[in-house]
Order: structure tokens, then sequence, then C-alpha cells
């Protein structure tokens, strides 16, 4: 197969070097700055009243809030807007925080869509956005239904009529979120231990809500503004956090879902594109798919039970979320993510090249269009 623009060249020795220097940087680092990341907080909270502004909005509380982070350090995005009139179609109150100052017209365009939006410097990044969002909600003596708390790291919902917020409704769970993914250390085992809620969406119970562990929880989290170690230690544990305080934690779709669309599938075709796609996003399954596939004598569906081992404990196919287009569109994904990784990149230019991007709302379809645009 010809080389792929989103695998990345084997690295020298220099470079191998410079990994390994900030791998064990990194280690370094997971030891000093939870310790730091207090002393943060606490910093944060004494000069709070000054480094955060609040401007009270003109839609009152409703039952359910969403609590919606921002960083558009160049002016709202169109689908922002789209986003919050579409939560406000269902019945769903906004909270919006900006992790970093807001143009004067964006503000004033915000207040009119909203309760309150706050801006705060960008310390601890989205966790750090979060706090600052759950505790002005709650010091209000606000105790909604549901809770809602979300970034725009992703473009949600991709239709106006979309039932993420119905089925959220229907969830048992406490804990809810649009994915439920294993770390990566767990996938071998299954150890539902290791699930975690990806944190670009939850959604909090009122049960949880009213729980006085709730609000400590964010109280006493830790401000640290290292992003490999915010995901270590908020989102791949808040939602354990919360199981072991005896409530449930459940979401719309998941890594499990995924693996077994793809062990059953019985389209030829489909199965074709999706193989072919992944051996140029990532190298390890290219390593596993293109023996089979160079051989010639067996069709795609073949190719696929052969792996089926593989796919089963996701030694192949690991990001679920950043596979082909089919398999979001075949599932129903409600949401796609904006990271700038080379695998996200390739999804979103093949949902392009394939028009798929089309169904899309207008502001959404608009700027996954544009957004990697070579």
């Amino acid at each position: 197969m010809k080389p792929s623009p989103y695998l990345p060249p084997k690295k020298t020795a220099s470079e191998k070097f410079v990994r390994e220097s900030k791998r064990i940087g990194r280690q370094i680092a997971s030891k000093v700055l939870p310790t730091w990341g207090i002393a943060e907080r606490i910093i944060y909270d004494m000069r709070r009243d000054k480094a955060v502004r609040v401007t009270e909005g003109t839609k009152p509380p409703l039952d359910e809030i969403v609590i919606l982070l921002i960083y558009q350090p160049k002016g709202l995005l169109d689908s922002t807007i789209w986003q919050l009139e579409w939560m406000a179609a269902q019945g769903i109150s906004a909270v919006v925080v900006s992790n970093t100052p807001l143009l004067d017209a964006d503000r004033v365009r915000l207040q009119g869509m909203t309760q309150f939006v706050v801006e705060r410097p960008n310390i601890g990044y989205d966790f750090g956005g979060y706090r600052e969002g759950v505790l002005q909600v709650l010091e209000r003596g606000l105790r909604p239904k549901a809770l809602y708390v979300m970034n725009d790291s992703m473009w949600f919902p991709l239709s106006e009529d979309s039932d993420a917020i119905e089925r959220s409704r229907a969830a048992p769970e406490d804990v809810w979120g649009l994915f439920v993914d294993l770390d990566w250390r767990h996938r071998l085992t299954g150890n539902i231990k290791g699930a975690h809620v990806q944190s670009y969406f939850f959604r909090f119970s009122e049960a949880v809500v009213n729980d006085p562990r709730f609000e400590a929880y964010w109280r006493k989290m830790s401000l640290i503004s290292a992003k490999r170690l915010v995901v270590k230690l908020r989102e791949l544990k808040l939602a354990n956090y919360f199981a072991e305080l005896g409530y449930s934690v459940g979401g719309l779709h998941s890594w499990r879902e995924v693996a077994d669309y793809l062990l059953n599938l019985q389209d030829e075709d489909k199965m074709a594109q999706i193989l072919k796609h992944q051996c140029g996003v990532r190298a390890g399954d290219a390593a596993k798919i293109e023996p089979l596939l160079e051989r010639g004598d067996l069709t795609a569906l073949q190719i696929r039970d052969h792996l089926r081992e593989d796919i089963d404990k996701t030694n192949i196919f690991l990001f679920s979320t950043a596979l082909h287009p089919i398999v979001m569109t075949d599932l129903g994904f409600p949401f796609l993510k904006k990271q700038s990784v080379s695998i996200m990149v390739a999804k979103r230019r093949k949902l392009v090249e394939l028009g798929m991007h089309n169904a899309y709302p207008e502001p959404i379809r608009r700027e996954v269009a544009a957004r990697d645009a070579v």
C-alpha cells in the first residue's frame, strides 16, 4: 500500500532520545504536579472574586441545566450558538464558562441565551472550567434534576432531531455520558473498573447533584494545568469515584458496542473501507491488517474473521471514536470530536470526501468542511 500522510515517519535516534526524555519528565511531573495543584487551587480560590468575571444572563434557571465550557479566543463559533439554541429547545437552561476573555459582542450575545456567563483564566484546563461552572451553579442554591457538563471539543449534536437528550433522560444511571471507554490498561482484561466516561459530556442525576460529596469533589479538586495528568487524574477516575460512592455509571455508546459492530458487520464493502482506512492511520493496526490484505485470496470479511481476537480485545481499532466515519454513522454517534491529532484529521477528511457531513446542521457542516482543509 502507498505511504499514508497520517502515519508518522520512523523516529530518528535523536527523536527517540527526546521522546524518552519527555516521558521521564512526565513521570516526574506526575509525582510533583498533583501536590502543586492543591496550592494552585488555594491560590485560585483566594483570587477568584477578582480573576473570575460573571455576567448575568436573561434566561431563568430550569429543571435541567447545562454548563458549556468553551475556549474560543478568536470569537464565538456559529456551531456554539446553534448548540445553545438547540439545548434551549430541549428545555435546558445554559451556563457558559469561557476559559479565555470574551469579545464584548460575544458576551452580550451570550447574555441573551444563558442564565449567566463566566470568564476565567485557563487554569486547570477543562476540569478547572467545569469546576468553576459547577460551583457557580451550586453556590446559587440551584439543584437541577439533571446537570449536563460539556465542552466545545466536539460538535454536538449532529442533527436537529437528535434524541441524545431524550435518551439521557430515560437512562437510569446517575453519571452518564455520550461514550464510555476503558482505560487502555484494562482493555485486555475487560475490567469494568477501568471504565471511564469520556470527559466532553457528563450528565449528573439529581441524586448526585444533591449529595454534599458532589460539591466536595469539585471544591477540593486540585487545579493541574498539564493535559496528560488531567486525563489521568480526572477523566479516567471521575466515573469510578462516584461508582465507589454507590452511584451507577452508563452512557449512550461504548467501546464494547464498537467492537461488537466490527465483529458482526456483514457488509463486504464497508468492511473493506474500514480496514483500508485503519491501515492508513495507525501503524500497529496496519502491521496486522496489511499482510492479510496483500495475500489477495481473502475477502474483507474473512480478514476480519482472522482478526477476531484482536478486535474483541481492541488490540486493533483501539480508538473507537476515531474510526472510519462509516462506523460512527451506522452506530448513530451524535458527536464528532475536533481534535487535531492525525487520526481524527483522517476521519474528518474521509467524512468530507464521502459527503457524509452534508447531513449535519449548516453551522456544523461548514465548520467540519473547513476544519482540515488543505
